[in-house]
């Protein structure tokens, strides 16, 4: 009975952090927002746009984040939970170089809204405590 476990590593050891900028008109960020509340999953990275004319997206420091992962924060803002409009004004909302703390998606049920209200419906619901009389 003495199997060794292979210990996994949290999540939060995996959060990555950059500062972004992007060549373009005023206001269009060079990557694509996708998700958000309303769709009932995290606001997570589309692609990176990276054409001539448009809002191009250049990484200023830090490792360059990869379509699909998920937004954690801008600039120290959290903005898990929110729509991916109001995602948007917060990302309009910061100068440029912005700071971005991005973690790869996971493959469980919790990896978005929806999957986690799928597991909670699951959990029995609390025994009513009685009085005691």
């Amino acid at each position: 009975m003495s199997k060794t476990l292979k210990k996994k590593k949290h999540w939060l050891s995996k959060v990555q952090e950059c500062a972004v900028s992007w060549a373009g008109p005023p206001g269009d960020f060079g990557a694509e927002i996708r998700g958000g509340a309303e769709r009932g999953e995290f606001p997570y990275l589309g692609r990176l746009r990276e054409e001539p004319g448009g809002g191009t997206c250049c990484v200023v420091s830090g490792k360059a984040p990869n379509p699909g992962d998920v937004l954690l924060e801008v600039n120290g803002t959290p903005v898990s939970g929110l729509t991916n409009r109001d995602t948007l004004a917060v990302i309009r909302h910061f100068r440029e170089p912005i700071r971005l703390k991005t973690v790869k998606p996971g493959t469980g049920p919790c990896c978005s809204f929806a999957g986690l209200g799928a597991v909670l419906e699951k959990r029995q619901p609390p025994t009513p405590h009685r009085r005691r009389s």
